[in-house]
Formats: C-alpha cells, structure tokens, sequence
C-alpha cells in the first residue's frame, strides 16, 4: 500500500458538495489526516449539513457552485476534491437544464477558481458510466474511447466535466476519478436516490422492494470508504497528474442478489417484486476495470459488499428519525 501524506500537499481542503454521502465521509477522513481546515462548498439542495461533523475546522460555505467565483473562500493553494453534482441519471432525464448547469458550469467554475488560487490539485468526481455508451459486457477500462451514443444528460455532462479537466491541465493539475456504485452510511433514500438506501428503507418497513429489470443485471458497488480512499490517493500521488481512474471493486453483483442481501440483513420479510426497466436504463452490467488504480494508486477495495451493507443498516438505525424526517419533507414538498 503507498504511504499518504496529505499535510505534504495542502494544508486546506475544498470539497464541493462536501454535505452528500461521499462528500461527508471524505470530510471526516481529511480531517483524520491531520488537514489543518476543510471548507465545504454545498448548496444543501440534496446534501444535508448534519452529516458533516462537528469540528472547528470545517467550515460550511452554502452556496451555488456555479458561482464559485464570487465566494469569499479565503484561502490560497489548496487541495480541490470537485464532487458536487446534480445526481443523478434519471434526474438528469426529467430535469436536463438544472443537471447542465451543476454539472458543466459548476465544474467549469471550480476549475477557473482552482487556477486562479493555485490549488495544489483537482479531483474530479466523474463516473463509471461518463465514457461507456451501452451494450459493454466487458470490465469497463480507462482507455476506452468515449462513446457519442450515452444515454442520459448526466452521463453527458460527466463527460464533459472530464473535457473541461484535460482543458485545464497545463493550468492546474487534475485527476479524474469515475465513481461506480457507491454506497454506504449517510447515503439517505429518496426518489431519486440509489438502489441501495432505497432498497435499506423498504425493508425496513416491511415494503416489497422493487427491481426495474429482470435482476439479472449486474452493478459494481464499491462501499463509501474504500471510494473515499481511491480520492485521497489520487490528491496525494504526484505522478497521476492529468489521469483518469475507475474506483470501483472489479466484481459484479446482480441486483436480485443485493435484494436478497439487504433482506437478510435488515432481518425483512419483504418480498421481491419486478417492473420495466427505465427506458434510459440500456446498460445491462457494469464492471470496473481497476488494475490501473490498484498499480498507480494502490487501490483496495477492502470492505465486502455483504460487510457494507450490514453497516449500513446499522448507520440506518441509529439515524432512523433524521431519515424519517427527510421522507416526510420529500412526500409533502
């Protein structure tokens, strides 16, 4: 495993969208490596500040991306981890203009403002799904060409950002890091949410849990904190400058088999039940190619998917009335 040391970097962190599910364990991490402060840029749109830890050196700057150029942020040369987004997929399909504006402009201005402060470097949140169009039944590489044939705005607009990045980087040093499945605590479920706390909070309450497809699909999670690791390492190695890297697990899982799972683990009697897949949703499995990451960055992909999912029910129980909360705001917005 390579050695970190992120106080050899920066001695700030910025993290935009820094309030999400990733965004706030990767706070917590750069805290715990010894970073003198971190400042989340987040609009609160879709993170929420109470994930966020109590700690004087965070600081929480709620406002637009987008308009990164005019926040008073007051710092020089820090490390940029760029994960604001507006997430995800069929959010994009049903509201395009407000996934343009988050994901190209806000990406744009993070790198504008990242070359004018001289950060020291910018990772990039991508996805596994910015580059390959459908029909790949092969682990997904870094070197694939890019594909015209995507299926969604927000695959579009993640690619994009990965344009803007390559752009940038006589400027300002980035590294682009395509997310796969990422789950674990302090992922809350919702409409537009992922599969996992979705599926974490139906069989909680006895509810069926629905599969668009057959099951037989395949996905490759990779538990928050193994990602969150894969961001660190690319802050840190200095070599990887203007490179793109999978995180993800390299194993599929069908999702019929992460039903049964969550399931079994959230000690449920719900039962199965199937629905068309989305007319968007063309991609049948997909995998990370993670050799690269594992030689350049020292990659490991540590926590089992059946060990993740346990802890996350268990982060499940004990915020089960924040979460209940946030069903009951969602339902009646």
């Amino acid at each position: 495993m390579k050695e970190l040391c992120l106080s050899s970097v920066a001695d700030t962190a910025i993290v935009t969208g820094g309030s999400g599910a990733i965004g706030s364990r990767l706070v917590r991490r750069l805290l715990g490596e010894g970073l003198k402060s971190v400042i989340v840029v987040d609009d609160l749109s879709s993170g929420h500040a109470w994930l966020l830890p109590r700690d004087e050196r965070v600081r929480l700057v709620v406002a637009d991306v987008c308009d990164f150029q005019q926040l008073d942020i007051g710092c020089q040369e820090p490390l940029v981890f760029h994960l604001a987004a507006f997430f995800a997929n069929q959010n994009s399909v049903d509201h395009p203009l407000e996934d343009l504006h988050t994901n190209a402009q806000g990406t744009l201005a993070t790198l504008i403002w990242a070359r004018d402060h001289k950060a020291s470097r910018v990772v990039y949140a991508s996805a596994g799904c910015s580059i390959a169009g459908h029909g790949i039944d092969a682990p997904i590489r870094e070197d694939m060409p890019v594909s015209l044939h995507l299926d969604t705005p927000y695959q579009i607009t993640k690619a994009l950002g990965e344009f803007y990045c390559n752009y940038f980087n006589e400027q300002v040093s980035t590294v682009r890091a395509r997310f796969f499945n990422s789950y674990g605590p302090a992922e809350v479920p919702g409409f537009y949410r992922n599969v996992i706390p979705n599926f974490i909070r139906r069989a909680l309450h006895g509810q069926p849990l629905t599969i668009t497809g057959t099951g037989e699909e395949t996905r490759d999670f990779i538990y928050v904190d193994d990602l969150v690791d894969g961001l660190v390492r690319a802050a840190v190695t200095p070599e990887v400058h203007g490179e793109a890297f999978n995180l993800g697990t390299g194993i599929q899982t069908r999702i019929v088999d992460l039903a049964r799972m969550i399931t079994k683990a959230c000690n449920s009697k719900s039962s199965i039940e199937f629905a068309p897949r989305r007319s968007w949703d063309r991609s049948v499995h997909r995998q990370a190619d993670i050799e690269k990451a594992t030689r350049a960055l020292g990659l490991r992909a540590a926590v089992k998917l059946n060990e993740g999912i346990e802890r996350t029910v268990q982060w499940f129980l004990e915020n089960r009335e924040r979460i209940e909360d946030l069903e009951v705001a969602e339902a009646t917005a």
